[in-house]
């Protein structure tokens, strides 16, 4: 028998299976409080464990992998395995190259370093072999103790120019990425790296934590594309969204990198942003023939659809891993008939469902909102990593709440006198609002976490999260995006993604990888709660199983006839019918054909020959009434070039050009201006600016913020606003709409289609344009970053978040100070008679030690 057939014939083996299901529901009962067990605990056979796992952990099956890793640890964690069992385990866990996990064994003293020694000497060579088998010696002359899957990785970018790799959320990509970047650099005289994330957040967390390791201090790293060291340093990474890339791509025409690794690459798949990841990434590849492109993603069936964009001369592989680095159990809580503080758990182990106990609420999950919060109140109580998912910016704040009410009086939740936590509220009542309900949480351990937040508030509370100050942290989707922040416990109940929209199997398994915090536990448990309430789970988890990825622009595609009646028809701005990511994919096409490149040779598109010449001829048509620039078409992705026309010509016939430019956002008549312009965006461009009344909130809006207003005093403003109205919001309303205002309006609507406007403007007035106008700093930038200033911008550039940026410049005079000038003004200043949060110095500290070492 094979390998695989021997590996299958345990699994299915109804002792084996009652054997995992033994080990999950007793790791259960360590984790998690208050369960009372169905039955009485009992006994592993681990003598028969131990045999099953080591005959199957030969096999790289997902769920052989999962299998073998669950005995392993299960044995090490258990009070009735001896000695032997838990060496026998160790050396299961040296096979299997999860070292970490052995590490935290030896932590806990439930195994000696050196254990292996007293295998059997077969054993031991087989160790030995292993080890040398999971060793990556470097240029450099280090070695990296790498699992499975990082030496997949590595010999596959040792032999591959593009390489998309499968593997669990808590693999080790991001490690392994990082030391393939470095190695390329070590012995590169001259190189440019890409480390492309998909949202703000993760570049933070990346750029810093590449500029923390020694091995980068000699590197340029840049997360700006306005950044005016870019170039000066011969090895440099940037670490962008796909946003900011192309920006770099704009600004730079020579900009070809080397090395570009595509993080969370399932982004693919999403609408307007998926088109624009591929356009830039095919631009890239234009540039470079020879780029080395690496692309992951969560475990996916597909990985090799990715490398269709890749050059015909590249070498090319997909690494699909199923290794497991720890083990998450999956759970559903239900409700007892007629007992409504009383509830079952049950176990689902390989898609097997056992109940294996009961707890109690402490009070009546009423009204429905309180399910949830409760329930991870009461069986997360003994933890400190709780993850609570949620469906939404308010209904986090509110479980947050809720359950910071259910753990008052509790003494281990006592926050009050730690001086982190005291440090980060002083923080948040500062820079947001003295009453916004994170200061009021975070005084019992809670907290919550949501995209629109400032990025130094949550930094920090990812950061005091890893560490345990913080035990239950309330989430919304942002956790999705790649955030790395792994927990013991995930409790979820109807997830969606965004408003109304049920969670896919890909994102909520994307999700569940949170669950588990490799070298810090033995597993994780998934608690899926209410799953026998249809109208909250579309499909209930039972079995994690791969999931295809998908391209934004194939569904575009798979609509052939409906885009090129689309197109046809003028790709009309319709409000209740429109179709952005038709007019992502539409702008790509166009773009290639005004640069001479046929649509047959847009890698990606999945056109047949019939197909690419139909389209080909109907955009060709289209593009002939269109006399904007190629550039600016290209420049301004997602947007139909027809609609770009037509603005163009509603310059054109204007009666009063005089009115048309935009101001610099000081200017006295800002407001009036910015509410004209978004007028003609939304009228002809598209873009969600809302109905008339609206537009002179979100002028102001524009203006203050990039006027580097501190985020504070913009609230501040809308609170006094919201308080003269007929029907006033509630304070935390007014505070989330803001912030939401600020990311969503202020950071991507208004750049994105401003942006244009301004371009095509300037192209209509050629060079008669007004002075005032030609001086307008980029409005992309001003909008994205909020500052205007060179200063504000320096201090971003050197990696000040905009929190910190804004508190400092304003003790700074000079407008125009460059990065190493604001270093050296950081350097000389005494700090601490400045009126800045304490968080905030110690970012500056932070940022002067980075710099020191470089």
């Amino acid at each position: 028998m094979t390998t695989a057939e021997i590996a299958n014939e345990i699994l299915r083996s109804r002792r084996f299976s009652s054997t995992m299901t033994t080990v999950a529901r007793n790791s259960v009962f360590d984790t998690l409080s208050g369960v009372e067990a169905t039955r009485s605990r009992e006994e592993v056979d681990w003598n028969f464990a131990l045999f099953c796992a080591s005959a199957i952990g030969a096999d790289a099956s997902d769920a052989a992998q999962d299998a073998a890793l669950r005995i392993a640890q299960g044995c090490l964690m258990s009070n009735t395995s001896q000695n032997h069992h838990r060496e026998a385990a160790a050396i299961l866990l040296e096979r299997m190259g999860n070292r970490p996990a052995l590490s935290l064994a030896v932590d806990r003293e439930l195994v000696d370093s050196d254990s292996w020694l007293n295998s059997p000497a077969p054993l031991k060579l087989d160790i030995l072999r292993r080890r040398m088998e999971l060793t990556i010696g470097t240029s450099s002359g280090e070695s990296i103790t790498a699992n499975l899957f990082q030496r997949q990785f590595w010999n596959a970018a040792l032999r591959s120019s593009w390489i998309s790799v499968s593997a669990p959320t808590s693999a080790g990509k991001s490690y392994i990425v990082k030391r393939w970047f470095q190695e390329k650099i070590t012995i590169s005289d001259a190189l440019t790296c890409v480390y492309l994330v998909p949202t703000r957040a993760l570049i933070e967390e990346v750029s810093n934590d590449l500029r923390r390791d020694q091995g980068f201090a000699r590197v340029g790293i840049h997360t700006l594309p306005w950044d005016s060291s870019i170039g000066s340093n011969a090895r440099e990474v940037h670490v962008v969204t796909q946003e900011r890339l192309h920006v770099l791509q704009q600004k730079f025409p020579l900009f070809a990198p080397g090395v570009v690794f595509v993080d969370e690459a399932q982004k693919f798949g999403d609408d307007s942003r998926g088109v624009l990841l591929q356009k830039v990434l095919v631009e890239t590849v234009r540039r470079n023939l020879d780029t080395q492109v690496m692309l992951a993603s969560p475990l996916s069936d597909n990985p090799e659809l990715l490398l269709d964009y890749a050059p015909l001369s590249a070498t090319k592989i997909a690494v699909s891993s199923g290794s497991a680095t720890v083990n998450q159990n999956l759970l559903w809580v239900n409700q007892k008939r007629g007992k409504t503080t009383r509830w079952t758990i049950d176990l689902v182990v390989a898609g097997e469902v056992t109940q294996i106990g009961e707890f109690s609420l402490p009070s009546r999950p009423s009204p429905e909102s309180r399910r949830l919060p409760l329930i991870a109140a009461t069986l997360g109580r003994k933890s400190t990593g709780n993850v609570v998912y949620v469906n939404g910016a308010a209904e986090a704040e509110k479980a947050a709440l809720q359950i910071r009410d259910a753990v008052v009086g509790d003494p281990d939740f006592d926050g009050d006198s730690d001086q982190e936590l005291l440090n980060l509220r002083d923080l948040v009542m500062k820079t947001i609002h003295p009453d916004y309900a994170l200061a009021a949480v975070l005084r019992r351990r809670v907290a919550f976490h949501y995209g629109n937040m400032p990025l130094i508030i949550r930094a920090e509370i990812e950061r005091l999260f890893r560490i345990g100050k913080l035990r239950y942290l309330v989430c919304t989707s942002t956790l999705l995006e790649g955030v790395n922040l792994p927990c013991q416990n995930l409790f979820v109940r109807g997830p969606q993604k965004g408003n109304g929209r049920p969670m896919s199997s890909a994102d909520f398994w994307n999700l569940a990888g949170r669950a588990g915090r490799w070298g810090k536990e033995f597993q994780g448990n998934i608690v899926c709660v209410d799953t026998t309430v249809a109208r909250k789970w579309a499909e209930v988890p039972r079995v994690r199983s791969r999931q295809p990825l998908r391209r934004a622009s194939d569904d575009v595609i798979g609509e052939f006839d409906k885009l090129i009646d689309f197109i046809t028809a003028g790709a009309p701005i319709d409000r209740k019918n429109r179709w952005p990511v038709a007019e992502s994919v539409f702008n790509l096409v166009a773009d290639n054909l005004l640069r001479g490149r046929h649509i047959a040779e847009i890698s990606g598109l999945g056109l047949s020959e019939s197909a690419a010449e139909r389209l080909e001829t109907v955009v060709t048509t289209a593009l002939s009434h269109v006399d904007i620039p190629p550039s600016i078409v290209s420049k301004h992705s997602g947007i139909s070039p027809l609609s770009m026309q037509r603005l163009l010509d509603y310059f054109r016939e204007h009666d009063a050009p005089e009115r048309l430019p935009l101001t610099a956002p000081e200017d006295d008549d800002a407001a009036s201006v910015y509410v004209q312009a978004i007028s003609r965006v939304a009228r002809f461009l598209g873009g969600n600016f809302g109905p008339q009344g609206r537009r002179m909130q979100l002028a102001i809006l524009l203006i203050n913020w990039m006027r580097g207003r501190p985020l504070a005093q913009i609230i501040a403003s809308r609170v006094a606003y919201n308080i003269k109205r007929p029907k006033p919001e509630s304070l935390s309303a007014v505070i989330r709409s803001t912030m939401s205002d600020v990311e969503q309006i202020a950071r991507f609507e208004a750049p994105k289609f401003l942006g244009c406007y301004v371009d095509i403007l300037r192209y209509h007035f050629g060079e008669n344009a007004p002075e005032s106008f030609s001086e307008l700093p980029d409005i992309g930038m001003m909008l994205e970053l909020g500052v205007s200033r060179v200063t504000e911008l320096s201090l971003m550039t050197i990696g000040l978040s905009r929190t910190s940026a804004v508190g400092v410049s304003e003790y700074i005079s000079a407008d125009d100070l460059q990065p190493d000038q604001c270093l050296e003004w950081l350097r000389d200043a005494e700090l601490g008679a400045l009126d800045l949060p304490v968080l905030v110095r110690r970012e500056i500290d932070e940022v002067l030690a980075a710099a020191l070492a470089s």
